[in-house]
């Protein structure tokens, strides 16, 4: 039995419901089946503004593994996501279409990233990543453009890649487009804006060639993509 405490600033009323949230139950069922967990203090939680469901949850766990050995126990679950290299070609040449957007954890205002966001808990990788290429690159996707290179690479079975793992308990799933464009096509690509004031998001979009892009990414989750998306190629007897 675990025995479960509570921040003074989290309401009593919230208790259950982020208890039983799909958020936290699905990764507690993953966790208890290689760890022994006696205590979970929920430190914060962050709600979504559409629903007040649990977004973000901060707890400090007291575990240990199965020979009694403790572990670190703060996590900050916030479940997996997805992410999607846009692959323009344009004359024969490689771009990328990417976003900027403000993170402020990494003091940048505008980080460079590939679009991406939280899985749902339809657990619909795909219909998460059509959705995210949507509201942050305004591209109109269909499912069978979606080529899965996370799982041509680690397996179909296989939830991504950790990107935190010592704080994060989420993983990334990774999917590629491929269209080839005009350049009238790629210029109205560049620079959109789109921004969502209920979610506090500022986005730009940014096309760069392909190999410019990857020498000036901090988000590693961008590289791996990039990675994953070459391996692709090759795999297909393919090139830059």
């Amino acid at each position: 039995m675990i025995e479960y405490s509570f921040a003074s600033e989290i309401a009593e009323t919230d208790q259950e419901t982020i208890v039983k949230s799909k958020l936290f139950q699905s990764w507690l069922e993953r966790t208890k089946e290689k760890f022994i967990i006696s205590k979970i203090h929920f430190s914060s939680v962050d709600y979504r503004f559409k629903d007040k469901s649990p977004l973000f949850i901060k707890i400090e766990a007291t575990a240990t593994l199965p020979d009694g050995k403790p572990v670190h126990g703060i996590v900050l679950i916030r479940g997996n996501a997805v992410g999607v290299l846009v692959v323009l070609r344009c004359k024969g040449k490689p771009y990328l279409l990417l976003v900027r957007q403000p993170r402020f954890a990494i003091s940048e205002q505008e980080s460079l990233e590939i679009p991406a966001g939280i899985l749902d808990w339809s657990l619909d990788y795909r219909k998460v990543a059509l959705s995210e290429l949507k509201e942050e690159a305004l591209i109109d996707a269909d499912d069978s453009e979606l080529i899965d290179i996370t799982g041509l690479y680690i397996g179909k079975d296989k939830a991504g890649f950790a990107g935190s793992c010592g704080l994060l308990d989420e993983k990334i799933r990774f999917y590629a487009i491929e269209r080839t464009v005009t350049p009238e096509q790629l210029k109205k690509m560049d620079g959109r804006k789109q921004e969502y004031t209920d979610e506090n998001e500022w986005i730009k979009t940014v096309v760069l060639p392909y190999e410019e892009a990857g020498h000036l990414f901090v988000d590693c989750k961008n590289l791996v993509a990039m990675y994953l998306y070459e391996d692709y190629l090759k795999s297909q007897g393919r090139h830059l």
